[in-house]
């Protein structure tokens, strides 16, 4: 039998271009899909290897619901509406020719419906990860498990939660419903237009019966939608109004309310037309209901509010406004913390000699090392090496209880920067643990120095060298930093098979106790090696030797993406601080709270974020500088939004009562949400509407004006009693000033220390006496002949002079201001605390010590403990004569000069040691009288 000619040639072809086509159909999946899955693949192994694999697992739960739903729903709308185009459609016929022979084969009906599933499927998937991508899906499971506050707002009468969780989800889904119709509209309209029902003819348009009626439906489905947009656009007036200040006013509510139910109802009413219209083949009920909804948008929405505004507010605003403001008042200072503070009004007198006495022994103590000096300083004499710097320097506090000293603390990390060009290798970015760590930290008591600089209680590195008058706690033992507070995000391998020398002996000693970092993913299999060469596109990994099955990958190992990670939902501050824990680093991190749906809140921007109108402390976490470990406590009487979310992630955030005690210790209020406070407060202290309307007695923040920057003041961490308390306590302070005046109106003090933790304080100036600025402060330093004499001698001689930041110290009615001074040289000198200066607000002095200065005031100091003795208690004539107590400074000069002559001696610096050993023999010679402390 003979074969037919062609036939046997036709599926080779076929079966070639169909195999051609799945090739290449697989690696254009592959490069599209493969590094989202290596990302999701090596992020759930990161969350296992943390121990939050399952809030990772949840949180996907929630993203592949909310997306699965919404998406299938929007597929559902759109496969609907091609499913009634298709229905119209007749037999469709693709042609093929084959040499002069042409055939006419008819398209299956299944490929066409096919088709539409998969256009259907694959819109709404991509619609749905548009509208509900990032934290939306959390948001959704936070809806759905919301917790009530138990406060309502004033005017419609609903809880917060409904503005909180549910108007933000109602407005997302009816705007991707929204999405969704237009698209059904545009691809219906290409459908009818390929099927020829929709046509031109000439300059006219010509649709066919059935897509009149379709396009009808649709576009009263869209007016339907329009309808409950304004509807529930009347709530989003409590965001955004337009009366005094932003906030929701009288207007809003006598006039634009009413519009938008009257333009929501139309809409309806446009929609029922719209279909009616189209049914009875006229255009002039839908014409009419347009026109009428025209009209009222233009007329109701826009007209009369106007009206009301010009003829009604504006000529008696004040009486118009004045409910709405209380409002707006009430609800912003609840919605920033500001609700429970305590308000205390200062009776202010200028401090006398009494005042001096009792404050001298506080003032002595009083931290004097700014942080930028300091980390100049650090970074010029603790860092040893290039390639080690301090990104930042923070204050804390530690000794024993009733005996706390504040101190600067700053740690050692490692900067790329500063690697020799001939060792920026793969290896040694990766895998060298003298590159890819920090080691140690530097603390120094923030009120002491030696010969003008720092005394250190914990400094330099392999080993750590421990002042013999540090605390106890400040014993480190493990000074690895694998994770810090600048460190690259570049991952590194440990638990690797290459070996190192160091290029000194004391790294050398540091290379021996490197621990296992215990939150790193282990490269236990090659797919894994793969997976994270994907994810870093770093061909490297794949063909390195050193590695092992015991191996581990660490990333993410700067600590604010750790916590980010884990808890995005969170608001964390950009700031953490470490802490000496139990002989390693560990740092805290807080987390807040936020909301941009708190109702009648006035709206404040924070730093570079959306402006936000709700904010609260609610999570501190911590992370270990050696294994990464990350752990989230909640604050004593959480909010409702950490409510919500405890309950979304049962898991993710522990108890306050788990908390270890020595980290409250360390505890301290958060500086961003301070400073978010205290711009609330400049003008939200007034408490009566009608100050608030005249805009009386408005405050703003001091400026700190110097040569090189002009800069709104920052906030001091200071170790001082609270005005009324005897012992010093870890506070934050900010003082305030009268708008466009320079005098001091007010203080705000937030405590740091149990069990007061969290406790804000506001310290309100008399308006009646003229209490001394920072500005006015500095013009008065300034204008002090002694003082202005020596600056200029000083900057004569080439020395750069640089004012320290004002301390303003209130005390039981006086206010003290006290200001260090650093001098360095012009050429990359190292600042030196070389002054002190005191004021009362009306004089100055300056000298090298506090006593000295307070002398210069001339106030002279009472000996409390002579004073304080009976008269009859009298000293027997031969008593002998005691001399003053054994000096604690005497000894730490002391013993910093011993370090020093011992690290000459070991640098071979025989002439540096003679120097040093004849001031050190000098010092001995002149001690104190008094028995020395066993």
């Amino acid at each position: 039998m003979a074969s037919r000619p062609g036939r046997s040639t036709l599926r080779p072809r076929r079966s070639a271009a169909r195999i051609a086509a799945i090739v290449a159909g697989s690696l254009i999946a592959v490069l599209v899909f493969g590094r989202a899955a290596s990302v999701f693949y090596t992020d759930a192994l990161w969350f296992e290897a943390v121990g939050y694999g399952a809030v990772f697992w949840r949180r996907l739960l929630a993203v592949v619901t909310a997306r699965s739903i919404m998406g299938a729903l929007g597929a559902a709308v759109i496969l609907l509406n091609l499913w009634y185009v298709l229905r119209q459609l007749g037999p469709v016929h693709l042609r093929r020719r084959y040499g002069n022979l042409e055939f006419a084969e008819q398209v299956p009906r299944s490929y066409l419906v096919g088709g539409a599933v998969l256009v259907s499927v694959l819109a709404g998937l991509w619609l749905a990860s548009l509208q509900f991508g990032g934290n939306v899906p959390v948001a959704i499971m936070a809806w759905l498990q919301r917790e009530d506050w138990g406060i309502v707002d004033p005017l419609f009468g609903l809880d917060l939660s409904f503005y909180i969780f549910s108007l933000p989800v109602y407005s997302r889904m009816l705007e991707f419903l929204l999405t969704i119709q237009v698209w059904s509209i545009l691809l219906v309209g290409v459908g009818y237009v390929l099927i020829g029902a929709v046509r031109m003819r000439g300059s006219r348009l010509e649709l066919d019966e059935r897509p009149r009626l379709h396009f009808s439906i649709l576009g009263a489905a869209m007016l339907l939608t329009f309808a409950a947009m304004y509807l529930l656009g009347r709530y989003h007036f409590l965001l955004e109004g337009s009366g005094f200040g932003g906030a929701i006013g009288y207007t809003d509510v006598n006039a634009r309310l009413p519009a938008r139910l009257l333009i929501g109802v139309l809409s309806i009413a446009a929609a029922v037309a719209v279909v009616h219209g189209a049914r009875r083949r006229s255009w002039g009920p839908p014409a009419a209901a347009f026109g009428v909804l025209v009209l009222a948008g233009i007329g109701m929405g826009m007209v009369w509010p106007a009206v009301v505004q010009k003829v009604q507010v504006e000529p008696n605003q004040l009486a118009r406004e004045v409910d709405y403001i209380r409002w707006n008042m009430e609800f912003t200072r609840r919605a920033y913390g500001l609700d429970l503070i305590e308000r205390r009004n200062f009776s202010y007198r200028r401090a006398d000699a009494a005042v001096w006495t009792e404050m001298a022994p506080v003032l002595e103590r009083l931290p004097l090392w700014d942080a930028a000096p300091l980390q100049t300083a650090f970074n010029e004499l603790q860092t040893r090496f290039r390639y080690y710097h301090f990104p930042d320097v923070d204050y804390d506090r530690y000794g024993p209880e009733g005996d706390r000293q504040q101190v600067a603390i700053a740690v050692r990390e490692v900067s790329r920067e500063g690697i020799p060009e001939n060792a920026r290798t793969w290896s040694n970015y990766r895998l060298n643990p003298i590159y890819t760590r920090g080691v140690g930290v530097v603390v120094t008591p923030a009120a002491e120095k030696s010969q003008g600089n720092p005394i250190y209680w914990l400094g330099d590195l392999n080993p750590v060298q421990r002042h013999l008058t540090a605390p106890p706690e400040l014993d480190l033992r493990e000074s690895s930093i694998f994770f810090g507070e600048t460190m690259t995000d570049d991952y590194i391998v440990v638990g690797h098979s290459a070996r190192f020398t160091a290029e000194t002996p004391e790294l050398e000693r540091g290379l021996t106790s490197i621990p296992r970092v215990a939150t790193g993913v282990e490269l236990s299999n090659y797919l894994r090696v793969i997976a994270f060469a994907w994810r870093f596109g770093d061909q490297n990994l794949l063909f390195a030797r050193e590695l092992a099955d015991t191996s581990r990958l660490v990333f993410r190992r700067r600590v604010l993406d750790r916590a980010r990670a884990v808890a995005p939902f969170l608001l964390w501050d950009p700031d953490p601080h470490p802490v000496v824990l139990d002989g390693r680093v560990v740092w805290l991190l807080d987390g807040y709270t936020v909301s941009t749906s708190y109702p009648l809140s006035r709206e404040f921007e924070i730093q570079d974020l959306v402006p936000l109108r709700y904010m609260r402390s609610s999570v501190k976490a911590t992370v270990d500088a050696v294994t990464g470990e990350l752990e989230l406590y909640a604050l004593p009487d959480p909010d409702p939004i950490l409510r919500t979310y405890r309950r979304v992630f049962p898991t993710l955030v522990r108890d306050w009562d788990e908390m270890p005690e020595p980290i409250r210790a360390h505890l301290r209020y958060p500086g961003l949400l301070f400073r978010v406070q205290a711009d609330v407060l400049e003008q939200y202290h007034l408490e009566r509407p009608e100050a608030f309307y005249a805009g009386q007695d408005v405050w703003q923040l001091p400026l700190e004006v110097s040569p090189q920057v002009r800069r709104r003041a920052q906030s001091n961490y200071l170790m001082m009693p609270l005005p009324g308390e005897s012992e010093p306590e870890f506070l934050l302070s900010s003082a305030f000033i009268a708008r466009e005046r320079q005098n001091m109106t007010a203080i705000l003090v937030a405590r740091s220390d149990m069990p007061h933790y969290g406790e804000l304080t506001l310290l309100e100036m008399p308006r009646d006496e003229q209490v001394r600025g920072p500005s006015q402060l500095q013009a008065i330093i300034e204008q002090d002949p002694v003082i202005s004499q020596q600056l200029a001698l000083w900057r004569q001689a080439g020395r750069t002079v640089d004012m320290g930041r004002l301390r303003i110290i209130p005390t039981g009615s006086s206010i003290l201001y006290v200001q260090p001074l650093f001098l360095s040289a012009q050429d990359r000198g190292i600042p030196q605390l070389q002054r002190v200066i005191v004021s009362d607000g009306s004089s100055v002095a300056m000298a090298e010590e506090f006593r000295d200065a307070i002398a210069a005031l001339g106030v002279e100091l009472v000996d409390q403990a002579r004073s304080q003795q009976p008269a009859d208690r009298a000293e027997p004539a031969d008593a002998p004569a005691v001399g003053p107590p054994f000096d604690d400074a005497w000894q730490r000069q002391a013993v910093e000069l011993m370090r020093e002559a011992d690290n000459r001696l070991r640098a071979g610096d025989l002439e540096g040691f003679g120097r040093v050993w004849n001031r050190l023999r000098n010092h001995l010679e002149q001690r104190p009288a008094g028995p020395v402390p066993q």
